[in-house]
This record gives structure tokens, C-alpha cells and sequence, in this order.
């Protein structure tokens, strides 16, 4: 057994520890990548638990398979960011204001999503999930095959036609539409397991997608850099970022990555040389557009640097500097003790801290911060007494019809600050 030992599970585990301590103490690059450093620490310690229990892992056994993961995992993830500049439902705030960190989060982010996944179900078969689960099995006909194709791309078709009715439909839609090609054409197919009666591969694929999906909205909660959600129908009743039942989604969102990867590998084999240098091409250039894209549909808020703060006189932002904070999140981490122990008075102290905290409300950034200092709102306690749709317009009216590095504010992101506001001064 000891043998089976590797030493990726506990550099796993170091680097999660020190991610949150770093992270905590507002130490970069802890503060900005913490999501990232969270997920790939699981990933190391996930696939070490693995090898231990089963004498193999994707890591250790084949590492090939695991490195060529990670880029088609970003291009994965960056189909379902497509998908978003659409239908709207999350935003990213507190993002470096620098593209290349933007991109480096981004692609670091995005590279885990099918390692952690296939990791997690790995995991789940070496703890014995589902071991032995079988049923009579189903040959599926040609006409339930074409069916299943056409459902799927009706899917993701109604979320771009109908996006705030079709949201739900993009997180089954490719899992429905490719399926049916990998059985024809021999990938590792689903359908092939159900036919056979072996349902262990389907289970704890969808059982991996909401232990996936938890830990990302865990991790992504405490995270200054992060995603907030804005999705119709469903803004309240959250377990951390997410709506209650936006949870069904990661399960039958797992089917749907793992569809498009193993279909990508199936292209791969399949197809000739030039198909493959296609692929190797168009890949990386539709992962670039997508994260210009990010940058410009998606994005809600760069970190607020304290030097950009308005109305707060240049010596003080000079003391707040050289005591070591630069940013709000350094302001509000310290708090008024230690603006006042640098010779700020306590009510303007206390003046500081109530800045910081709006700006940092569900990362609100300064920008949108300026737009509602000009309508009189200039604390948590004013904005939670806001009426969210008359701000909205009264916001609207005020913002200067210029282009944006990022995406202006919508009337879901206003109700989102309004009730967040409401809710820290209950």
C-alpha cells in the first residue's frame, strides 16, 4: 500500500492551507486566484486518492490524456461563456484591472473543469458508488437516436431565442445532441453503457457534476475575485452565489462537458491529420475571442484601487498606501482602528469604511460606486433603502453613453445590490 502513496496529495493539501491563509490576509497572488488555487490543489489531492485507492490515476497513469485535458477544457467552459454573453446570468466582478492576469484567471479557471469533474468520478467509483448498479438495459432505436439530436439542438436553440425561458435547456443541450453521434460512430459512448445495462459510468458522472457544482460555489463565495449570479425568476433563496435550484443544473451540465470532450477526442481519431490541425487551430482562436468577449459582456467590476477612490483627500490615500493598503478590500480588512492609528480622524475613519464597504458590495467596483455617490447614495444603509427599479432609471439617465472596457450595469445587478444592502442592515 505504500507504494500506492504519492506526493501530490499533500503538496494537494499545502497549497490549499496556504491559498487560505494568503487569501485571508490579503496577500496576492492568493486574493486574486484563490478559486484557482482551491481547485487545482482538490485536483492534485483527488487524483493522489485516487491512485492510493485503485493503483491508478488519470495524474500518475496517464498523464498525456490529463495535460491534453486541461486546453480542451478551457474551450469546453468557453462554449458555455458564449452561451452567456446571451442569456445574461452570471457576471464577474473584482477582476485585475490588467487583461493578461484577466486571461492567465480565466484559462487557469476554466482548464479545471474537466479534470475536476473526471477526478470526482473517479473518485466516487474507487470509494464503490454505484458498484454493481445494473438494469435490463435498452437498445435504442434510429428514430430515438434522431430524436434526441433534434431535442438537444431545439435545447440550445430556445436558450438563444428565449433566453430568460430557455435559460435551463443549455445545460442538457449538448449532452441530447451529441450523444447519439458517439454511439454511431464508436466513441465512448453513454448510450452504449444503458444498452448493456451498465449504469455505474452515467451515475457517477451526474453525482461528480453536484459535488463539483457545491464545491465551486463554495470556493467561488469566499473568493474575492468571483461570479455573481443574475439569473431570471430565481434571485433569491441562494445557497452561497447560486439559486437553490440552479444546483439540478451541474449534474446534466457534467453529461454535457464530457459529451463535448469526448467528442472533440472522437474528431481526433477520426479524422485525418488536417482535421486535427483544424481543431488545433480554430480552437485556441475561438478561446480568444471568447475571453475579448468576457472582458467586454461579462465582466461587472475591476478591483477598486484605493488610489481611484474620489473625494478622500491625497494624504490620506498616501498614508493609507504606505501602511499597506492599496486596495478597498485592504481598507475593509484593517478597518477603522487602523485608519485612525494613521492619524485619520474617526469620523472621517468611519467615513472610509463606509465607502469601502459599498464599493465592495457584491462587487459593485468604482465605477458603478461614482454613478451612486452623483444620486446621493454614498452607504449600504442609503442604497438598502432604494427602490431597485426607480434607481435603475435614475442610474441609467446619469451613466455617460460611452464604451466601456466592461459591461454596464443592468436592472437584475441593481435589484441584486439593493438586496444585499437590505440584507446586511436587517
Amino acid at each position: 500500500m505504500g507504494a500506492r502513496f504519492k506526493i501530490h496529495g499533500p503538496i494537494g493539501i499545502a497549497v490549499f492551507v496556504v491559498a487560505i491563509v494568503m487569501m485571508r490576509q490579503g496577500q496576492e497572488p492568493f486574493t486574486t486566484y484563490f478559486y484557482c488555487f482551491a481547485w487545482w490543489s482538490y485536483i492534485l489531492v483527488a487524483d493522489a486518492l485516487v491512485y492510493w485507492m485503485r493503483g491508478e490515476s488519470l495524474l500518475v497513469s496517464k498523464t498525456r490524456v490529463f495535460l491534453l485535458m486541461i486546453p480542451l477544457s478551457v474551450f469546453v467552459w468557453c462554449i458555455y461563456e458564449g452561451f452567456n454573453f446571451r442569456l445574461e446570468n452570471w457576471q464577474y466582478v473584482n477582476v485585475p484591472h490588467e487583461a493578461w492576469k484577466r486571461w492567465v484567471g480565466y484559462a487557469a479557471a476554466y482548464g479545471t473543469v474537466l479534470p475536476g469533474l473526471c477526478e470526482t468520478s473517479h473518485l466516487l467509483r474507487g470509494l464503490g458508488m454505484f458498484q454493481g448498479v445494473i438494469w435490463k438495459g435498452m437498445k435504442p432505436s434510429p428514430r430515438f437516436l434522431r430524436a434526441l439530436i433534434f431535442v438537444g439542438g431545439v435545447s440550445l436553440l430556445g436558450a438563444l431565442l428565449l433566453p430568460r425561458y430557455c435559460f435551463p435547456l443549455v445545460w442538457i443541450g449538448f449532452a441530447l445532441l451529441l450523444e447519439p453521434f458517439h454511439y454511431r460512430y464508436g466513441g465512448d459512448s453513454i448510450l452504449e453503457d444503458i444498452e448493456k445495462g451498465e449504469l455505474r459510468g452515467l451515475l457517477t458522472l451526474l453525482i461528480a457534476g453536484l459535488v463539483c457544482g457545491f464545491l465551486w460555489e463554495f470556493w467561488n463565495f469566499w473568493a474575492p475575485t468571483k461570479w455573481v449570479y443574475t439569473v431570471p425568476f430565481f434571485e433569491e433563496g441562494k445557497l452561497f452565489e447560486m439559486p437553490l435550484l440552479g444546483y439540478l443544473g451541474f449534474p446534466p451540465f457534467s453529461v454535457s462537458a464530457y459529451g463535448i470532450y469526448r467528442f472533440l477526442l472522437l474528431l481526433r481519431q477520426k479524422g485525418g491529420i488536417w482535421v486535427r490541425g483544424t481543431i488545433w487551430v480554430l480552437l485556441p482562436l475561438f478561446c480568444f475571442l471568447i475571453f475579448v468577449g468576457i472582458d467586454r459582456y461579462t465582466v461587472a467590476s475591476h478591483i477598486p484601487i484605493i488610489r481611484d477612490l474620489t473625494g478622500v483627500q491625497g494624504e490620506w490615500k498616501e498614508r493609507l498606501r504606505a501602511s499597506g493598503m492599496k486596495k478597498i478590500h485592504d481598507l475593509l480588512r484593517r478597518g477603522e482602528k487602523d485608519l485612525v492609528d494613521i492619524d485619520i480622524s474617526p469620523p472621517k475613519a468611519q467615513e472610509l469604511v463606509q465607502k469601502a464597504e459599498l464599493i465592495a458590495l457584491k462587487g459593485m467596483g468604482m465605477e458603478n460606486y461614482r454613478l451612486l455617490r452623483n444620486l446621493g447614495v454614498g452607504s449600504v444603509g442609503e442604497l438598502a433603502q432604494q427602490d431597485p427599479s426607480g434607481l435603475y432609471l435614475r442610474l441609467k439617465e446619469i451613466a455617460q453613453p460611452r464604451r466601456k472596457s466592461h459591461r454596464m450595469f443592468t436592472p437584475a445587478m441593481v435589484r441584486l445590490w439593493v438586496r444585499e444592502a437590505k440584507r446586511r442592515t436587517e
